[in-house]
């Protein structure tokens, strides 16, 4: 669990953030995850767009997914500990503590992850991978050359996407 105080522009106080964190530093490759590549844009693809968008004026615009790493779906079961201290309240899961025997009650529950978290080492790979299908999805198809790079021909206007 990282914890920070947030502030606004001019000093003052905003909030209290709190963030909870995999310590991924643990894992080890082909045990707790298989895969940990994400694909980064290559500067000439990069570099060519820009260009090309500034010739024909062009504007283009950059998106932001905010909290991206948590969108990913996991497609294994990751159990994880909760830091000292810190414990779930709840009816259910009380209800459940009465099913383990009373020997067993006392050690630390774990818990199956349903969505990625920062630290995972697989948490840019679903990502990519969830945005890949979302993008595909909507008809966008990747060039070969760059596989950070989707795109969509209109055959009716003409227009590039």
């Amino acid at each position: 669990l990282v914890l920070k105080v947030k502030y606004n522009a001019d000093g003052t106080y905003d909030k209290h953030k709190a963030r909870g964190v995999i310590r991924g530093f643990l894992s080890q490759l082909g045990i707790d995850y298989y895969a940990s590549y994400a694909p980064t844009t290559m500067l000439s693809t990069a570099r060519i767009v820009m260009a090309i968008a500034a010739k024909h004026g062009v504007p283009l615009h950059h998106a932001d997914i905010p909290q991206a790493f948590l969108q990913g779906q996991v497609n294994r079961p990751i159990y994880v500990t909760l830091p000292k201290g810190i414990r779930i309240k709840s009816q259910i899961l009380d209800t459940m503590r009465q099913t383990i025997p009373e020997k067993d009650r006392n050690r630390q529950p774990v818990y199956r992850l349903l969505k990625s978290l920062y630290g995972l080492a697989s948490s840019p790979y679903l990502f990519s991978k969830l945005l890949r299908a979302f993008l595909t999805k909507l008809g966008l198809e990747r060039p070969r050359t760059d596989c950070t790079m989707f795109t969509k021909h209109d055959q009716r206007t003409g227009k590039w996407v």
